[in-house]
């Protein structure tokens, strides 16, 4: 396939990624109001371990692909991630957990030369900074008007583990299809919510039919968020398809406080611009891959 067919279709799939992914977080955020972590995760996760060998046999796809052990690192650093911004989502407000958690660009940036052999150039320090000064400034105003609490933590670490999930599945698409990496983010994400899943106290099943419809969406999402972003990171670096997910930040952020009424002030504002603008700089810097 040439790159003038390749070009193309990524930008396509990196345009819908954030869109699935923005759908996907205000479902896990109002669904999770009355269900918990577990039960999300095992929805989401399980509903594309049925389905996702069922395709690739179909496609006559190799399932368990290449490089396993990175593959099930992959899928428990995206598992984790996961998890953590769900339980972020019941602690603190949705935009500002969604601010958070879009550090992640900046830390794609430090770890891709370890991680994808993709170097970051010096100039992206600025950026780095700008993301940084960003978060302190909403994090101090926030804590202002009342304490942290784990919701903060949960959101900051999920962060980082999204951008080692891209930055593997950058890697590990050159020896793997995108239905294989998926595949193994679903496997290890079942068996990390079913377990805990089975030994919490509350219904294992949920017992309202809008709980179900909203675990529903949640799985449904997922899965064409997941493929979508895979795509995408198999034509383009980490580094760019993270920054161009930045366009969940004012889809989410923006249903929380139109819909849900959370509260903004001078200093959210400033951060975010910040770290959104120091996320768009990121994007516009060359990526040059010392992959083999």
């Amino acid at each position: 396939m040439t790159a003038e067919r390749l070009i193309p279709r990524g930008l396509i799939w990196a345009s819908l990624a954030p869109v699935f992914y923005a759908a996907l977080s205000i479902s896990a955020k109002l669904t999770g109001a009355h269900l918990s972590v577990w039960q999300l995760g095992t929805g989401r996760f399980g509903l594309g371990l049925l389905v996702i060998p069922v395709v690739v046999k179909a496609l006559g796809l190799d399932l368990w692909g290449q490089k396993r052990f990175l593959l099930m690192v992959r899928g428990l650093c995206g598992t984790a991630a996961f998890l953590l911004l769900i339980a972020a989502f019941q602690m603190i407000p949705l935009s500002l957990a969604m601010i958070i958690f879009y550090l992640y660009p900046a830390f794609t940036a430090l770890l891709s030369p370890w991680v994808a052999g993709e170097p970051t150039p010096k100039i992206a320090w600025l950026f780095i900074c700008g993301s940084s000064i960003g978060i302190s400034l909403i994090l101090w105003q926030h804590a202002a008007s009342g304490p942290l609490n784990l919701g903060h933590l949960f959101a900051g670490i999920a962060s980082i583990l999204c951008a080692l999930t891209l930055l593997l599945v950058r890697k590990l698409g050159k020896d793997n299809n995108v239905y294989t990496l998926f595949f193994y983010h679903c496997l290890i994400g079942t068996l990390a919510s079913l377990a805990p899943l089975l030994m919490q106290e509350l219904p294992i099943l949920p017992g309202q039919t809008s709980a179900w419809i909203g675990v529903a969406a949640v799985a449904v999402f997922s899965i064409c968020a997941n493929l979508s972003i895979n795509q995408a990171l198999l034509r383009f670096p980490a580094t760019k398809v993270s920054v161009m997910m930045t366009a969940e930040v004012p889809l989410v952020s923006g249903f929380g406080v139109l819909y849900l009424g959370e509260p903004i002030n001078w200093g959210f504002i400033v951060g975010a611009l910040l770290i959104f603008g120091s996320s768009i700089g990121l994007n516009l810097l060359p990526t040059k891959s010392t992959l083999d």
